[in-house]
Parts: structure tokens; C-alpha cells; sequence
């Protein structure tokens, strides 16, 4: 079986084991920033001052049947660690409304595989799962404020940065094939020092009961991830590399 410590560390897969809450405040309405058609970004994934991976994420604009999609890309390879690691997945949503349509996911080590598909239709999402043990498959009821968890770190860049903003959403977890429960909470500015320069955000955190990681957003449109910790694991990931891209002409539209 996979190391779920060091997905756990690359911040790709964050388990959060549903437990019994009260709701949180009604999920706010989302306004999409300007997506860009190529727009790419590049990530250091840093424990105690050593970069151990990299991560690269690349948005692009596509069309299906009519309805503009998103599609992120996100790869992440190990840089300094003798282990060999890949992790790529894919994530096609609805960009007017971040509405999920499906996603792809295959992670390589050095003892084992997953190759994970999710199919979403309404009210319901399909997983199928491959790796040296056989293939799973599984259907799930889908609530209507869930997410794929690969579209999560897109999905933080169209909440309202207003400190104080407190929701849940659904996380689905095609990997594990659950949907787990998240709660939301956007927090004060935060300046952060990147290779880029220093960088004037607002943190976002996403909690599940003593765990959380930490999002920095700029607060400047396109409202880029610049970065992302991960108090649990000790690590943190930070934008070293950004190219910018052609705006998306859709008028945004509040899901």
C-alpha cells in the first residue's frame, strides 16, 4: 500500500476522517476570477529548508459539448529525495459555475501504483481504482457542495477574501473513494517572501478538527495560490515560478 504519510506531506492528499459536526454557515457565493488559458505555476514542496519535490500546476481553457471547462494539470516529482515518486492527476470542471465533470489520477512509487478515475454526474460520482491489488469500483451519492479534491486549491481562489468567512464544503476523495466533510475559514493578510518577491495574501484555512493546512491567496486578482502549509507534516509549498497567459473572456458566473 501507498505511504499515506507522504501523500499526507505533499499536501495531494489530505485525509480528514469525517466525524459528526454542527453545519457551518451557508457556503458563500463564489466569484471567479479571470482564469488564463495556459497560466502555469511552479511550486517548491520544502521540509526543514530542503525542497523535496516540485510541483507544477497548469491551467487550461477547453470547451465540452457547448459548456467552457477548466483543466488543471498538477504533476509533482521528487528533487531532492532518493525514492522514486510521481504523482499526476487531472481534473476537468465547469468554468462559469466550478461545477466538477471528471478527474484522473495516477501515483508511482517504488513498490506500487494507483491509476484512480472520478465521474460526476448529477447527484452522484463514479470511481474506479486500479493498483497491484486489482481494480475497485464504487458509486457515490453526491451532495451538492462537493468538490474534487484535485480542484480544491483552484476552487480557494474564488472565495470571497473577507476575514471572518466561515463555510463547509465536500470533499471528494477519489483515492479513497469518501467524501469527507471540510470547514472553511478566511483569515487576515499574511505578506509572504517568495523567489518571486514579497507577495501580500490572505490566509484561508481548511480544518478537520486538530488538523489544518494553511492557503496564502494573493489578494490582487487572479487571486494566485502562493503558497501552502502544512503544520501536521512540517512542510510547506511555495510559489518559485509563475507564467501568465491569456484571460479567459467568459463573464463570470456565481455557481
Amino acid at each position: 500500500m501507498m505511504n499515506r504519510r507522504l501523500l499526507g506531506m505533499l499536501g495531494i492528499v489530505i485525509l480528514f476522517i469525517a466525524c459528526p459536526r454542527e453545519e457551518k454557515t451557508t457556503i458563500p457565493k463564489f466569484v471567479m476570477p479571470k482564469w488564463q488559458d495556459g497560466e502555469t505555476s511552479v511550486y517548491h514542496i520544502i521540509r526543514n529548508d530542503s525542497v523535496l519535490y516540485e510541483s507544477r500546476v497548469v491551467l487550461r481553457l477547453d470547451e465540452e459539448f457547448g459548456t467552457p471547462t477548466m483543466v488543471v494539470t498538477t504533476t509533482v516529482k521528487p528533487v531532492q529525495v532518493r525514492h522514486y515518486f510521481f504523482d499526476s492527476s487531472v481534473v476537468i470542471f465547469r468554468r462559469d459555475s466550478i461545477r466538477p465533470f471528471r478527474s484522473y489520477r495516477t501515483v508511482e512509487t517504488d513498490i506500487g501504483f494507483f491509476d484512480i478515475e472520478a465521474h460526476y454526474e448529477s447527484g452522484k460520482v463514479s470511481i474506479r481504482k486500479q493498483s497491484v491489488d486489482g481494480v475497485e469500483e464504487q458509486t457515490l451519492k453526491l451532495p451538492q457542495t462537493a468538490y474534487d479534491e484535485g480542484m480544491l486549491q483552484v476552487l480557494l481562489r474564488s472565495v470571497p477574501l473577507v476575514p471572518g468567512t466561515s463555510f463547509r464544503i465536500q470533499r471528494v476523495v477519489p483515492i479513497d473513494m469518501r467524501i469527507l466533510p471540510v470547514d472553511v475559514t478566511v483569515l487576515g493578510t499574511k505578506l509572504v517572501t517568495t523567489d518571486l518577491g514579497k507577495i501580500m495574501c490572505r490566509e484561508i484555512v481548511l480544518v478537520r478538527s486538530s488538523e489544518k493546512m494553511r492557503f496564502a491567496y494573493e489578494l490582487k486578482e487572479p487571486h494566485r495560490l502562493i503558497a501552502l502549509y502544512n503544520p501536521n507534516g512540517e512542510t510547506e509549498m511555495l510559489l518559485t515560478s509563475y507564467i501568465p497567459a491569456r484571460s479567459d473572456t467568459l463573464e463570470p458566473v456565481t455557481p
